[in-house]
């Protein structure tokens, strides 16, 4: 089957490949990576119930996707003179009229309550706008006999001395510890967005921001910038920064070290051509596909270039063994034929896997999975085509290359010691498995995005200040759903007071708010700040009573809309949390929703747990979960691959021991140096699997075609190991050098990837040429020369 191919892409190679480069340069407009889309739906599907949920919150609450602008000053004094209050609120009013800004909370639109004495009250301030306290007297029960004073922080109609505004923001118990630090040095900005648009402009709508804070900070004040929209335009930032300064030393490194390898300056550039191409051919598809590219998307390249690599590397190797005694088209066809089975096969078995990514809860998991799988498959009909057209084209090089010279002898002598001593060798490698299951223990998934950068990232320092200061850089909301008039009721107010009191219990739990803190906070007031009126009242016209006159003047009005409905069939529960791993804001998720179910349990009010929160850290689940039934699903399909590409069993069995080490191993490590599992590092695993099939799958081609020529199994496992072990060891060297520049990364999952890229290609190098052979040799019945050739006869015979 392979000679009739080698012949026919030998009749068309130049028509084939001219097609290959043409379509290459039309896809060069489609493969502009430095536009990511990171909107919401490319991750969620809006049938998702996770996203369906949120929506119905953002259309009645508005979204909790947020920016937040942390002011630090060096003292209370300086956070609360005038001058910084006067650009707290110079800097509101600009942000609100940025466009898709929707609302600005800061101390220059909080609200506060105060009770007022008959005796204090002086003339209204305006004839138009009377006091609260004017419009009615509090009922009698009460023993405040002036009503409520209900205004804005900064009123700049009424402004207060300096010394008056940080009284009552620090007496707030809905400001302080949220708006306003404990003691009164750290301030924040909390800007919501139209969600609608907010993404497809995100980066210029923050960089106005930036331009309209940064230049008139005040003296002693500094600004910090956080919360889910500053995070996911970071991730932006990084991404299309890394692309710019580790790309150029990637991609040098790598043509020295193909240079170095085979010595011909025209195989470097036939690489790095080739790879390229390979790369136009995957995001040209991937464009034309309607896929957008983001964060995910963006290891299409680096999965590509190893792929790429490690196929160039074979056909070059097999083409120089094969040019030294037969002319062009005889090494054409020669090479083609040998090694258009294997290469089918380790990319089949790599884009099974990836395809199966299709089956994801995550749009952009979806969509990179079939655009990967895709890729792969382009690149090995570009491989198979394109470099062996252009290497026949090429004056032959007859010298010795410096991957012959040096690497022959020794790994001859791996291959002697492999036979010589597999026992040794397979006890040697349970033991390494035994230590690497220690370390896999200790593995955990961990998908913290602010730890993901370093300490002196400004995304860390405005996650300390915010977290240690402030209310928290994460959040999520526990939605409630009733009858008209059923959320301000006693009962419901004192369940959401039961639910609040647990979620406070919790660890890393900020900030807790509710309809009921409103109510509580009124009552108080009313009650000339009597601790034991800062409860909810037992009477449903007393709570409408305070929520009425709450909500008269305006300001309070507007500020109670973000917490219930206005007929209050609808309220939420604002959780406010520290930034730390998604998986624990997950379980802190799941935790509220029991904790808020049950206390609802007997009524007809309906509790849904959403908001951003929810939302991130069910899609960082949903990205680990899919990787790794990604690769469970690839590395039983390498035996069913196998199984068709070589038509036997046996061989699926012998590549188990060699499959599973390379990826223990790498699990060990990660959990040893503790790196967690998440997005990138679980790519690992499959770009993993997709080098040891490679490997295996050549070596195994390699034994049985020296088998078939009449060689001992010794033999043929010396020449299966000189000739595919060092295309191997050549392909683990060009990659981890060239992706060891990742390791240099501020960004930790890029450093983590570049490393264990590297420590994976290395061990998956270690089990072809020790392990293999090994279990070859310890198992002649069933892999040995003679059997494989007894089974060909009795074949033949049939």
């Amino acid at each position: 089957m392979t000679r009739p191919l080698a012949d026919f892409l030998w009749r068309w190679r130049f028509p084939l490949t001219a097609a290959i480069v043409l379509c290459a340069i039309a896809f060069i407009p489609r493969a502009n990576i430095t536009h990511l889309d990171n909107d919401v739906t490319a991750w969620f599907s809006r049938a998702d119930p996770v996203y369906r949920d949120y929506e119905r919150f953002r259309d009645e609450f508005g979204g909790s996707r947020t920016l937040i602008v942390a002011l630090k000053a060096d003292t209370a004094e300086r956070l609360f003179s005038r001058s910084t209050l006067d650009f707290i609120e110079q800097v509101t009013g600009d942000i609100e009229r940025v466009d898709t800004v929707e609302r600005v909370d800061s101390l220059a639109t909080a609200t506060t309550v105060e009770a007022i004495r008959t005796s204090d009250l002086g003339p209204p301030t305006s004839d138009l706008e009377p006091r609260t306290s004017d419009l009615g007297p509090p009922t009698s029960d009460r023993s405040s006999d002036g009503g409520l004073d209900v205004r804005r922080l900064l009123d700049p109609k009424n402004a207060d001395p300096p010394e008056e505004v940080r009284r009552r923001a620090l007496r707030d118990d809905l400001l302080r510890g949220d708006l306003v630090s404990e003691n009164g040095t750290v301030t924040a900005l909390v800007v919501s967005f139209d969600e609608q648009r907010i993404d497809q402009v995100r980066a210029g709508v923050i960089q106005t921001i930036h331009g309209i804070v940064d230049p008139k900070l005040p003296a002693g004040v500094k600004a910090y910038y956080n919360g889910s929209l500053e995070i996911s335009e970071t991730y932006n930032r990084i991404t299309l920064e890394n692309q710019r300064k580790f790309v150029p030393p990637i991609l040098v490194i790598t043509l020295i070290a193909v240079y170095v390898t085979f010595r011909s300056w025209r195989k470097m550039l036939l690489t790095i051509v080739a790879v390229g191409i390979s790369i136009l051919w995957t995001l040209g598809l991937y464009s034309l596909l309607g896929y957008s590219y983001n964060v995910l998307a963006s290891m299409l390249v680096p999965l590509i270039v190893v792929l790429a690599i490690a196929d160039d590397v074979h056909i070059m190797q097999h083409w120089d063994e094969e040019r030294r005694h037969k002319p062009p088209e005889e090494a054409f066809k020669a090479t083609v034929a040998h090694l258009a089975t294997p290469l089918l096969g380790a990319s089949g078995t790599t884009a099974l896997g990836m395809a199966s990514l299709a089956t994801s809860h995550v749009v952009a998991v979806r969509s990179f999975g079939i655009g990967s799988a895709i890729g792969i498959m382009v690149d090995f009909a570009i491989s198979l085509v394109f470099v062996p057209t252009l290497l026949s084209l090429m004056k032959a090089e007859t010298g010795e290359t410096p991957h012959e010279k040096y690497l022959v002898e020794p790994l001859r002598r791996v291959s002697i010691f492999s036979t010589r001593h597999p026992r040794e060798v397979i006890a040697m490698s349970v033991a390494l498995s035994a230590i690497a299951a220690f370390g896999i223990v200790r593995l955990h998934v961990d998908t913290n995005h602010i730890n993901f950068f370093s300490p002196r990232h400004p995304l860390g320092q405005s996650a300390r200040v915010i977290d240690s200061d402030l209310s928290g850089v994460y959040s999520f909301q526990i939605m409630l759903e009733g009858q008209p008039d059923t959320l301000n009721t006693p009962d419901s107010l004192q369940r959401m007071e039961r639910v609040e009191a647990s979620l406070r219990a919790m660890s890393n739990v900020k900030k807790v708010t509710s309809i009921a803190d409103y109510v509580k906070r009124v009552n108080k007031e009313l009650h000339d700040g009597d601790p034991a009126a800062d409860v909810v009242p037992s009477s449903s016209r007393a709570i409408a009573e305070e929520l009425f006159v709450f909500t008269l003047g305006g300001e309070g009005r507007r500020e109670l809309e973000r917490m219930a409905a206005s007929d209050y069939s609808r309220a939420q529960i604002s959780v406010k949390l520290k930034s730390m791993s998604s998986d624990v804001v997950l379980e802190l998720v799941e935790q509220a929703d029991v904790a808020a179910k049950a206390a609802f349990k007997d009524t007809a009010i309906t509790v849904t747990t959403t908001g951003s929160g929810r939302l991130f850290s069910t899609l960082d689940h949903y990205l680990v979960t899919s990787q790794l039934s990604s690769f469970g699903t690839a590395f039983f399909t390498v035996f069913g691959v196998i199984f068709l590409v070589f038509r036997s069993a046996r061989f699926g069995f012998l590549t188990i021991a060699p499959n599973v080490l390379p990826v223990i191993a790498v699990l060990g490590v990660m959990g040893f140096l503790d790196i967690s599992m998440n997005i990138a590092t679980v790519m690992v695993a499959s770009v993993a699997l997709g080098v040891v099939d490679d490997d295996t799958i050549h070596f195994i081609n390699r034994y049985r075609r020296e088998v078939a020529a009449g060689a001992t199994t010794d033999r043929a496992i010396e020449l299966a190991t000189v000739h595919e072990g060092r295309a191997s060891l050549s392909t683990a060297i060009i990659n981890s050098l060239g992706f060891g520049v990742l390791m240099l990364s501020e960004y930790k999952p890029t450093a983590w990837f570049g490393g264990l890229l590297g420590l994976t290609m290395a061990v998956a190098f270690l089990a072809e040429v020790f392990i293999l052979p090994a279990t070859i040799t310890l198992l002649p019945s069933m892999f040995g020369a003679d059997a494989l050739r007894r089974t060909r006869s009795r074949a033949a015979a049939a």
